[in-house]
């Protein structure tokens, strides 16, 4: 089947699949043919199919439905909340399946979805885009083989609004209704509790969804992609913004003693999103600055210093390969061949465990009952 052309359906109409996804599956004609869309939101799913010439049977308010349509051999599942559900109706229906982050919020989760692939000829890919970057990639070979001592993350993360101003896309927006809302909400609640346990799901079951799983995974991942494995968290702090914790330095490590620190902020109005990871050694340093994630031909930068006896180099590479792009080829590469050079079970179990572990130290640290996985 390789070089073959696949058949994918996208779930999910909102601000990334509009701006990112559905661009460059279109783009890339050579692979991908997009067969349908599906959002409970129909004007959301009416306006992005109109966008990219989806036909009006082929849209759908139920993913479900479009899973069992026949239309499609892959998914690309984009929606935000939950993806439990979609990937397990997904690879039951023996479909290749690229899931966006996170794979999972709960021990049960990641058990259902990995019991789905065991017993699927479909399959599963999660989108984590920043480890198929170039200057990831070129930072990966370039590391010797003495281990780091630090490796620090800062994350400035705007609202999605002030990602997209500093863009030339417009994404029009069309609010859900007041009971899909509800719905949304309540089913993000349980999902909270199943992981936490309720009074931890009080306390911070949005920041858990939404921060550590929705947007700090990201940076687990580039870290794993540098061999970097966080194994013990030490220490968590968050403080509130207005009565919202919306930021967080954690401090943990790896089992050889490699200390790392993830500063991670949310900045409401700040004007553009930044991301700089820095792996330290006694010899060799390499610093890694992504852009706005939105934009896709802005260079990713990696400043790399190695010393040479008593002088030093420092090298800097630049590539303007969208992240994204190169992301999606290899899911085109998973669904015609089978090939895969990452374990999605083993990737998303490790993310659920560091992000369980960060959730146990803020309730030892804020004196909150434990419960559910942690």
């Amino acid at each position: 089947m390789t070089g073959a052309i696949v058949k994918i359906g996208v779930v999910g109409a909102g601000a990334v699949a509009t701006s990112v996804h559905l661009p460059i599956l279109t783009r890339r004609s050579d692979l991908f043919k997009v067969c349908a869309v599906a959002d409970f939101n129909s004007a959301s799913a009416n306006h992005l199919a109109d966008r990219f010439g989806i036909p009006a049977d082929s849209r759908f308010t139920s993913a479900h439905e479009m899973i069992a349509s026949g239309k499609i051999d892959a998914i690309a599942i984009i929606n935000s909340g939950s993806h439990c559900a979609l990937v397990v109706a997904a690879l039951n229906a023996n479909l290749n399946v690229f899931c966006e982050k996170p794979l999972a919020y709960s021990k049960k989760e990641m058990s259902s979805i990995e019991d789905a692939l065991k017993n699927s000829t479909g399959k599963l890919m999660i989108g984590y885009m920043k480890t198929y970057d170039p200057a990831v990639v070129r930072a990966k070979n370039l590391i010797g083989l003495k281990r780091p001592r630090s490796v620090d993350v800062l994350v400035l993360h705007p609202s999605g609004e002030s990602q997209l101003a500093t863009s030339e896309i417009s994404v029009k927006a069309f609010p859900a209704s007041p009971e899909l809302i509800a719905g949304f909400m309540k089913d993000a609640k349980q999902l909270d509790i199943e992981a936490l346990g309720e009074k931890a799901a009080a306390a911070f079951g949005a920041e858990y969804s939404d921060i550590i799983l929705g947007s700090i995974v990201h940076e687990f991942s580039v870290l794993r992609a540098l061999d970097i494995h966080i194994s013990e968290i030490d220490h968590v702090d968050r403080w509130p913004i207005e009565t919202r914790s919306e930021s967080f330095i954690i401090h943990a490590r790896t089992a050889d003693g490699v200390r790392v620190t993830i500063r991670w902020f949310y900045l409401d109005k700040y004007p553009m999103y930044q991301e700089e990871v820095r792996w330290m050694s006694d010899e060799e340093g390499h610093h890694i600055i992504f852009p706005a994630p939105y934009i896709l031909r802005v260079p990713t930068k990696l400043i790399s210093t190695t010393r040479i006896g008593l002088a030093h180099d420092v090298a800097t590479f630049e590539t303007y390969e969208p992240s994204f792009e190169i992301e999606l080829v290899a899911f085109h590469t998973l669904a015609t061949t089978g090939n895969q050079k990452s374990d999605p079970i083993a990737d998303g179990n490790e993310d659920l465990t560091i992000s369980q572990k960060i959730a146990s130290k803020i309730c030892e640290l804020e004196g909150i009952e434990k419960g559910g996985d942690i």
